[in-house]
């Protein structure tokens, strides 16, 4: 009996070491593959990108076959598409040009003394026979005229047309007989030109009824305005025949190609006559959402055929170029292409085995490079922000942590200088009142009140003292319109104070532009200028015309004087220069406020400067209408 237990006892214990030997193998297991995955990522950038091009180049092979269906579907339509739409926008440069060039002609009314003096003239003190005869005369002037500066100028030019208001006649040179009768009022598009500001408008696919025949055009039409006075003097109007206007695009690298352009009414312009205009027509009204669909290759089904169609906006008149392409033409093209491709991804393939160690040592050596150039500039205590990786990465993660950490304190640090500095400036142009200004004014104010008593005197110290309490009131950068108005009319009652009510001024200030905001004492150099520089000083009745006002999405502020005008290189000087003078209220000229607002609001944007010669001076603002925060 002692015997049987001892032997049982046995047998449990034996039991007992199976057992634990059993889950020392087990976490030896476990073990092994947690030492091989991290001996993975202790290996060498060297190692890993060696081992990665062979593990490429083994699935590229295997997936060769698999892929090149799929590639070739791909790729096929990518090139067709980029083709097409490549030859579109050729197209649509083509197009843009010659609206462009359109638009310049159309300004030569303005160039030209003697038509514009014909225009101006007023006929209605000469007798009826007499005016006929010297209206005919003035038309057969112009005429001539036209031809050499305008129609001459251009192939697609089909005819052009000078109508003055001033009278019933108008001068013409046209490819077709001009039917005698016509009156330009009748166009539905008439008013909109004339009413437009001096603006050229594209004017679509129509029927020019000026002409004997029926003939569909296209026009850009410009009403011609007095630069002086604004008053509408008449109207110049350049046609394009459909058929001359579709030469722009009579060719493609598609031969079988169709290439149509529709106005903003969606009328079809097509080279080459009426034998598809009408399938395309039906096409397109079918299937307009399709047809609209913009940088996108489509298909397109009609006559029998399938095309590939291209869509492309057209900015100038607000229509579309579409363009159809057999598809067996396309893909004909690119077919030796495709050959080609697989036959080099193949060479790629096994020329690939045999680089992929010169690869690796290539791509490692510039890292340890880096590496060694960050060590030597790394400098100060700094922590690190991104997940350290493992081999030669996680020196190069360090070093890149301590980098942007340094460049970001570096950059937030010049910001801050930046503003500081900016305020400075503003501080330091508020206090910049000129000493011979502040004498000048005072002496005004004594002689005043010597002479007149105080009413006078009091009116002068209240401009006064409104002037200083605007520049000395805040240091914003920006102020309403309407403050900076408010500081232009007290300044201006201190001028005509000074200068013996010498000086008028004209204001047009939009409603709605006055809470928007402007740079502060943007206004005041550009009416001192006018003041100090636009007349001579015998001009007793001298005009200064404040205007601004709202376009599109930019305030315009303007001074105009009739003045002596500036000449070109008195313009340049004055916009490239700083000009001195002890008279000004400030140190602020005309190139300081140019200076401010591109730095501001951007290079685009700056002072225009238009004048003319012993007539006038207009300084033009264009700057982002933006209105102040509540």
């Amino acid at each position: 009996m002692p015997f049987a237990v001892e032997t049982g006892d046995r047998k449990v214990e034996l039991m007992k070491k199976e057992q634990m030997l059993y889950n020392k193998m087990q976490m030896g297991k476990g073990t092994g593959k947690r030492m091989k995955f991290g001996k993975l990522k202790d290996l060498s950038i060297k190692k890993k990108i060696l081992l990665g091009y062979l593990l490429i180049i083994c699935i590229t092979v295997i997936f060769m076959l698999l892929l090149l269906g799929t590639l070739w579907e791909h790729l096929t339509k990518e090139s067709i598409s980029k083709s097409i739409y490549s030859s579109n926008y050729q197209i649509k440069k083509s197009i843009d040009n010659y609206f462009d060039s359109m638009v310049k002609l159309s300004e030569f009314p303005y160039l030209d003394s003697e038509i514009m003096d014909i225009l101006r003239k007023d006929y209605k003190g000469i007798e009826n026979e007499k005016r006929v005869v010297a209206q005919i005369n003035d038309v057969n002037a112009i005429g001539p005229k036209l031809y050499k500066h305008v129609y001459y100028m251009h192939n697609q030019i089909d005819a052009v047309f000078l109508f003055p208001a001033n009278m019933d006649y108008y001068a013409y040179r046209s490819r077709n007989s001009v039917a005698g009768s016509y009156r330009i009022e009748t166009e539905s598009w008439y008013r909109e030109v004339k009413e437009g500001n001096g603006k050229p408008f594209i004017i679509g696919v129509h029927e020019e009824k000026a002409v004997s025949q029926q003939w569909d055009v296209l026009s850009i039409a410009r009403g011609i305005l007095d630069p002086d006075t604004g008053e509408y003097l008449g109207m110049i109007v350049i046609d394009c025949s459909v058929e001359n206007f579709a030469r722009l695009w009579d060719s493609s690298e598609y031969s079988e190609s169709i290439i149509a352009v529709t106005d903003k009414n969606g009328k079809l312009i097509l080279p080459g006559g009426e034998e598809k205009k009408q399938e395309i027509e039906e096409y397109l009204k079918e299937n307009t959402l399709e047809a609209e669909e913009e940088g996108k290759l489509s298909q397109a089904h009609f006559g029998n055929q399938t095309y590939y169609l291209a869509v492309l906006p057209l900015a100038y008149m607000d229509g579309k170029i579409y363009q159809f392409v057999p598809i067996g033409d396309a893909v004909k093209n690119i077919a030796y292409t495709f050959t080609l491709a697989v036959a080099v991804m193949l060479g790629l393939g096994i020329l690939l085995f045999f680089v992929s160690i010169k690869i690796s040592n290539t791509i490692t050596q510039p890292v340890l490079r880096l590496i060694g150039t960050m060590e030597s500039v790394e400098s100060g205590d700094l922590s690190l922000q991104t997940e350290e990786f493992h081999g030669e990465m996680k020196i190069l993660s360090r070093k890149f942590n301590h980098m942007v950490k340094r460049i970001n304190a570096m950059f937030m640090e010049m910001k801050e200088k930046e503003k500081e500095k900016r305020e400075m400036e503003m501080l330091a142009l508020q206090s910049q009142i000129n000493p011979h200004f502040m004498y000048n004014t005072l002496n005004s104010i004594r002689w005043l009140s010597e002479l007149q008593g105080a009413d006078k005197v009091t009116q002068m110290l209240d401009a006064l003292v409104r002037v200083l309490n605007y520049v000395a009131e805040d240091t914003s950068e920006f102020v309403p319109v309407d403050r900076e108005v408010d500081f232009i009319q007290n300044y201006i009652r201190i001028l005509n104070f000074r200068y013996f009510e010498r000086f008028s001024f004209i204001f047009d200030v939009q409603k709605e532009a006055a809470q928007y905001e402007v740079l502060r004492f943007i206004l005041q150099p550009l009416v001192e200028n006018a003041v100090l520089h636009g007349f001579d000083n015998n001009d007793i009745c001298a005009t200064i015309k404040i205007d601004i006002h709202l376009e599109e999405a930019h305030l315009f502020l303007c001074v105009t004087d009739d003045g002596k005008g500036l000449s070109g290189e008195k313009i340049k000087e004055i916009l490239t220069s700083e000009r001195k003078s002890e008279k000004r209220l400030n140190k602020i000229g005309i190139y300081n406020v140019n200076q401010r607002i591109k730095l501001t609001y951007g290079q685009e944007y700056a002072i225009r400067i238009d004048s003319k010669e012993g007539c006038y001076t207009k300084v033009t603002v264009r700057i982002p209408a933006r209105k102040g925060q509540e």
